[in-house]
Protein backbone atom coordinates (compact mmCIF):
# COMPACT_ATOMS: atom_id res chain seq x y z
CA UNK A 1 0.00 0.00 0.00
CA UNK A 2 1.43 3.03 -1.07
CA UNK A 3 1.36 6.47 1.26
CA UNK A 4 0.46 9.33 -0.47
CA UNK A 5 1.95 12.53 -0.02
CA UNK A 6 0.31 13.54 2.82
CA UNK A 7 0.95 10.86 5.15
CA UNK A 8 4.54 10.73 3.93
CA UNK A 9 4.58 14.75 4.86
CA UNK A 10 3.25 13.68 8.20
CA UNK A 11 5.71 10.44 8.67
CA UNK A 12 8.86 12.86 7.63
CA UNK A 13 7.47 15.36 10.45
CA UNK A 14 7.61 13.07 13.50
CA UNK A 15 10.68 11.55 12.36
CA UNK A 16 12.07 15.28 12.85
CA UNK A 17 10.41 15.69 15.78
CA UNK A 18 12.05 12.65 17.43
CA UNK A 19 15.01 13.68 15.81
CA UNK A 20 14.45 16.80 17.82
CA UNK A 21 13.26 15.60 20.74
CA UNK A 22 16.64 13.23 20.95
CA UNK A 23 18.45 16.11 20.47
CA UNK A 24 16.91 18.10 22.97
CA UNK A 25 17.61 15.55 25.56
CA UNK A 26 21.08 15.00 24.56
CA UNK A 27 21.54 19.02 25.07
CA UNK A 28 19.78 18.84 28.43
CA UNK A 29 21.73 15.58 29.89
CA UNK A 30 24.84 17.33 28.57
CA UNK A 31 23.50 20.66 30.60
CA UNK A 32 23.24 19.01 33.19
CA UNK A 33 26.67 16.72 33.49
CA UNK A 34 28.16 19.96 32.80
CA UNK A 35 26.41 21.76 35.81
CA UNK A 36 27.21 18.85 38.10
CA UNK A 37 30.52 18.72 37.22
CA UNK A 38 30.81 22.59 37.67
CA UNK A 39 29.62 22.10 41.23
CA UNK A 40 31.64 19.04 41.76
CA UNK A 41 35.01 21.41 40.87
CA UNK A 42 33.50 24.57 42.72
CA UNK A 43 32.67 21.71 45.92
CA UNK A 44 36.42 20.48 45.45
CA UNK A 45 38.12 24.04 44.81
CA UNK A 46 36.05 24.81 48.63
CA UNK A 47 37.46 22.02 50.12
CA UNK A 48 41.26 22.01 49.18
CA UNK A 49 40.75 26.17 50.12
CA UNK A 50 39.40 25.27 53.39
CA UNK A 51 42.24 22.17 53.88
CA UNK A 52 44.66 24.70 52.92
CA UNK A 53 43.32 27.39 55.17
CA UNK A 54 43.26 24.70 58.54
CA UNK A 55 46.96 23.98 57.41
CA UNK A 56 48.23 27.18 57.67
CA UNK A 57 46.49 27.82 60.56
CA UNK A 58 47.68 24.33 62.08
CA UNK A 59 51.16 25.77 61.06
CA UNK A 60 50.99 28.45 62.49
CA UNK A 61 49.77 26.99 65.76
CA UNK A 62 52.67 25.15 65.61
CA UNK A 63 55.12 27.89 64.76
CA UNK A 64 53.49 29.97 67.78
CA UNK A 65 53.88 26.92 70.33
CA UNK A 66 57.90 26.50 69.18
CA UNK A 67 58.13 29.84 69.86
CA UNK A 68 56.44 30.76 73.15
CA UNK A 69 58.00 26.94 74.28
CA UNK A 70 61.54 28.92 72.96
CA UNK A 71 61.34 32.09 74.76
CA UNK A 72 59.80 30.51 78.21
CA UNK A 73 63.42 27.79 77.57
CA UNK A 74 65.07 30.99 76.83
CA UNK A 75 63.78 32.97 79.56
CA UNK A 76 64.52 29.71 82.28
CA UNK A 77 68.12 29.39 80.93
CA UNK A 78 68.60 33.26 81.60
CA UNK A 79 67.26 33.10 85.17
CA UNK A 80 69.20 29.84 85.70
CA UNK A 81 72.67 31.30 84.32
CA UNK A 82 71.79 34.29 86.33
CA UNK A 83 71.41 32.89 89.51
CA UNK A 84 74.57 30.80 89.06
CA UNK A 85 76.43 33.73 88.00
CA UNK A 86 75.30 35.34 91.58
CA UNK A 87 76.02 32.41 93.10
CA UNK A 88 79.55 32.34 91.69
CA UNK A 89 80.19 35.71 92.51
CA UNK A 90 78.86 35.27 96.04
CA UNK A 91 81.15 32.26 96.32
CA UNK A 92 84.02 33.74 94.82
CA UNK A 93 84.12 37.46 96.70
CA UNK A 94 87.03 37.78 98.52
CA UNK A 95 84.92 40.31 100.91
CA UNK A 96 81.65 42.50 101.25
CA UNK A 97 83.00 45.07 99.40
CA UNK A 98 83.57 42.97 96.21
CA UNK A 99 80.49 41.69 96.46
CA UNK A 100 78.41 44.52 97.14
CA UNK A 101 80.74 46.22 94.06
CA UNK A 102 79.62 42.71 91.80
CA UNK A 103 76.04 43.45 92.66
CA UNK A 104 76.61 46.65 91.27
CA UNK A 105 78.40 45.83 88.14
CA UNK A 106 75.55 43.42 87.37
CA UNK A 107 72.74 45.57 87.71
CA UNK A 108 74.63 48.30 85.36
CA UNK A 109 74.87 45.64 82.60
CA UNK A 110 71.34 44.56 83.13
CA UNK A 111 70.21 48.32 83.14
CA UNK A 112 71.95 48.60 79.37
CA UNK A 113 70.87 45.68 78.22
CA UNK A 114 67.26 46.58 79.57
CA UNK A 115 67.69 50.29 77.60
CA UNK A 116 69.24 47.98 74.44
CA UNK A 117 71.92 50.22 74.33
CA UNK A 118 74.06 47.17 74.46
CA UNK A 119 73.27 43.05 74.32
CA UNK A 120 73.79 40.72 76.62
CA UNK A 121 77.19 39.70 74.55
CA UNK A 122 78.46 42.93 74.76
CA UNK A 123 79.08 43.01 77.88
CA UNK A 124 80.59 40.40 80.71
CA UNK A 125 81.94 40.47 84.15
CA UNK A 126 84.65 38.19 86.31
CA UNK A 127 85.54 38.02 89.25
CA UNK A 128 88.18 36.94 91.80
CA UNK A 129 90.24 35.96 88.67
CA UNK A 130 93.66 34.55 89.00
CA UNK A 131 96.52 35.42 86.88
CA UNK A 132 99.39 33.17 86.80
CA UNK A 133 102.76 34.42 86.73
CA UNK A 134 106.49 32.82 86.31
CA UNK A 135 105.35 28.99 85.27
CA UNK A 136 102.17 29.09 87.83
CA UNK A 137 105.06 30.13 90.91
CA UNK A 138 103.61 33.20 91.00
CA UNK A 139 99.98 34.11 91.29
CA UNK A 140 98.15 37.65 91.23
CA UNK A 141 94.86 38.28 91.93
CA UNK A 142 92.04 40.32 90.20
CA UNK A 143 88.93 41.10 91.92
CA UNK A 144 86.61 42.09 89.20
CA UNK A 145 86.97 42.14 85.42
CA UNK A 146 84.78 43.58 83.18
CA UNK A 147 84.46 42.80 79.11
CA UNK A 148 83.18 44.95 76.90
CA UNK A 149 83.08 46.11 73.34
CA UNK A 150 85.17 49.52 74.31
CA UNK A 151 87.18 47.86 76.60
CA UNK A 152 88.25 45.74 79.23
CA UNK A 153 87.90 46.97 82.87
CA UNK A 154 90.34 46.10 86.05
CA UNK A 155 88.33 47.28 89.32
CA UNK A 156 89.75 46.87 92.81
CA UNK A 157 87.12 47.91 95.27
CA UNK A 158 87.01 49.00 98.90
CA UNK A 159 84.70 49.92 101.46
CA UNK A 160 85.26 53.27 102.79
CA UNK A 161 83.53 55.72 105.24
CA UNK A 162 84.97 58.95 104.72
CA UNK A 163 87.39 61.11 101.97
CA UNK A 164 89.46 60.22 98.96
CA UNK A 165 92.46 63.10 98.04
CA UNK A 166 93.05 61.50 94.84
CA UNK A 167 96.34 63.17 93.07
CA UNK A 168 97.25 65.36 95.78
CA UNK A 169 100.58 66.70 96.45
CA UNK A 170 102.76 69.75 97.54
CA UNK A 171 100.46 72.05 95.31
CA UNK A 172 97.70 71.39 97.29
CA UNK A 173 100.07 72.22 101.12
CA UNK A 174 98.67 76.28 100.80
CA UNK A 175 95.17 74.96 100.36
CA UNK A 176 95.17 72.12 102.55
CA UNK A 177 98.23 72.54 105.70
CA UNK A 178 96.96 69.47 107.01
CA UNK A 179 98.04 67.25 104.18
CA UNK A 180 101.81 68.45 104.87
CA UNK A 181 101.83 66.99 107.91
CA UNK A 182 100.27 63.62 106.45
CA UNK A 183 103.00 63.72 103.87
CA UNK A 184 105.49 63.98 106.70
CA UNK A 185 104.23 61.39 108.79
CA UNK A 186 103.64 58.88 106.25
CA UNK A 187 107.37 59.80 104.74
CA UNK A 188 105.53 60.15 101.38
CA UNK A 189 107.18 62.23 98.47
CA UNK A 190 105.37 65.62 98.04
CA UNK A 191 106.32 66.34 94.49
CA UNK A 192 104.52 63.22 93.34
CA UNK A 193 100.78 62.90 93.07
CA UNK A 194 99.36 61.00 95.78
CA UNK A 195 96.06 59.15 96.53
CA UNK A 196 95.00 59.56 100.20
CA UNK A 197 92.04 58.47 101.86
CA UNK A 198 90.83 59.87 105.05
CA UNK A 199 88.95 56.69 106.09
CA UNK A 200 86.67 56.83 109.75
CA UNK A 201 87.64 54.22 111.77
CA UNK A 202 85.59 51.44 113.42
CA UNK A 203 85.07 53.46 116.74
CA UNK A 204 83.43 56.18 114.48
CA UNK A 205 85.33 58.40 116.92
CA UNK A 206 88.52 58.85 114.67
CA UNK A 207 89.64 58.78 111.31
CA UNK A 208 93.03 58.01 109.85
CA UNK A 209 94.54 58.66 106.68
CA UNK A 210 95.51 55.85 104.34
CA UNK A 211 97.76 55.84 101.35
CA UNK A 212 96.31 54.08 98.06
CA UNK A 213 99.02 55.08 96.66
CA UNK A 214 100.91 51.96 96.09
CA UNK A 215 97.27 50.02 95.52
CA UNK A 216 96.89 52.28 92.71
CA UNK A 217 100.14 51.27 91.29
CA UNK A 218 99.38 47.14 91.46
CA UNK A 219 96.12 47.80 90.01
CA UNK A 220 97.99 49.36 87.12
CA UNK A 221 100.56 46.45 87.09
CA UNK A 222 97.94 44.11 86.80
CA UNK A 223 96.47 45.97 83.61
CA UNK A 224 99.51 45.49 82.02
CA UNK A 225 100.23 42.20 82.92
CA UNK A 226 97.19 40.83 81.47
CA UNK A 227 97.54 42.76 78.56
CA UNK A 228 100.62 40.88 77.85
CA UNK A 229 98.97 37.53 79.28
CA UNK A 230 96.57 37.35 76.89
CA UNK A 231 98.42 39.46 73.80
CA UNK A 232 95.38 41.77 74.38
CA UNK A 233 95.98 44.89 71.69
CA UNK A 234 94.68 47.45 74.04
CA UNK A 235 95.91 47.49 78.07
CA UNK A 236 92.89 47.48 80.39
CA UNK A 237 91.64 50.68 82.22
CA UNK A 238 92.82 50.56 85.96
CA UNK A 239 89.72 51.55 88.26
CA UNK A 240 89.86 51.75 92.69
CA UNK A 241 86.32 52.23 93.70
CA UNK A 242 85.50 53.14 96.97
CA UNK A 243 82.35 51.74 98.19
CA UNK A 244 80.36 53.95 100.43
CA UNK A 245 79.95 51.73 103.83
CA UNK A 246 76.39 53.30 104.16
CA UNK A 247 74.74 55.60 101.88
CA UNK A 248 76.68 58.96 101.32
CA UNK A 249 79.53 58.05 103.02
CA UNK A 250 82.31 58.50 100.64
CA UNK A 251 83.17 61.76 98.80
CA UNK A 252 86.33 62.66 96.58
CA UNK A 253 88.52 65.75 95.60
CA UNK A 254 90.11 64.98 92.49
CA UNK A 255 92.98 66.92 91.72
CA UNK A 256 94.41 64.85 89.01
CA UNK A 257 92.45 64.85 85.78
CA UNK A 258 94.84 63.03 83.18
CA UNK A 259 95.82 59.66 84.23
CA UNK A 260 94.81 55.99 83.39
CA UNK A 261 94.25 55.36 86.57
CA UNK A 262 90.40 56.14 87.46
CA UNK A 263 89.32 56.75 90.74
CA UNK A 264 85.93 56.66 91.65
CA UNK A 265 83.84 57.06 94.64
CA UNK A 266 79.84 55.48 95.03
CA UNK A 267 77.50 53.86 93.09
CA UNK A 268 76.26 56.83 91.13
CA UNK A 269 79.67 57.26 89.51
CA UNK A 270 80.63 53.88 88.58
CA UNK A 271 77.27 53.94 87.50
CA UNK A 272 78.11 57.39 85.15
CA UNK A 273 81.16 55.79 84.67
CA UNK A 274 80.13 52.95 82.67
CA UNK A 275 77.16 54.48 81.28
CA UNK A 276 79.68 57.13 79.56
CA UNK A 277 82.58 54.18 78.55
CA UNK A 278 80.62 51.38 77.82
CA UNK A 279 77.63 52.96 75.80
CA UNK A 280 79.74 56.22 73.83
CA UNK A 281 83.28 54.39 74.29
CA UNK A 282 84.95 53.87 70.40
CA UNK A 283 84.62 49.95 69.54
CA UNK A 284 88.03 48.09 70.52
CA UNK A 285 86.63 44.18 70.11
CA UNK A 286 83.73 42.44 68.73
CA UNK A 287 81.92 39.71 70.85
CA UNK A 288 84.29 36.72 69.37
CA UNK A 289 87.17 38.79 70.68
CA UNK A 290 85.56 39.06 74.17
CA UNK A 291 84.45 35.06 73.77
CA UNK A 292 88.29 34.31 73.72
CA UNK A 293 89.45 36.74 76.39
CA UNK A 294 87.01 34.57 78.12
CA UNK A 295 87.48 31.27 77.11
CA UNK A 296 91.81 32.31 77.83
CA UNK A 297 90.88 33.57 81.28
CA UNK A 298 88.81 30.52 82.49
CA UNK A 299 91.62 28.11 81.08
CA UNK A 300 94.11 29.22 83.79
CA UNK A 301 91.12 29.83 86.65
Amino acid sequence: MCMGPLEIGLVAAIVIAVIFLILFLTALSSKKKAQQQAEEQYEAKEKSLKDNYEDELEKERVEHKKTVTKQRADFDATVDSKDREIDALKLFSKNHSEYITDMRLIGIRERLVKEKRIRPEDMHIMANIFLPKNDMNDIERISHLVLTRTGLYIIDSQLLKGHVYNGISNKQFAELPTIEHVFDVLDLDPRTPQTLVLDENDDKQSASFVNYSNQLHYVEQLADALRRKLDLKYTPMALLYFNPKNEGAVTISNYVQNTNTKVLVGPEQLDEYFNKFVFHGRIQYNVEDLARVMEEIESFN
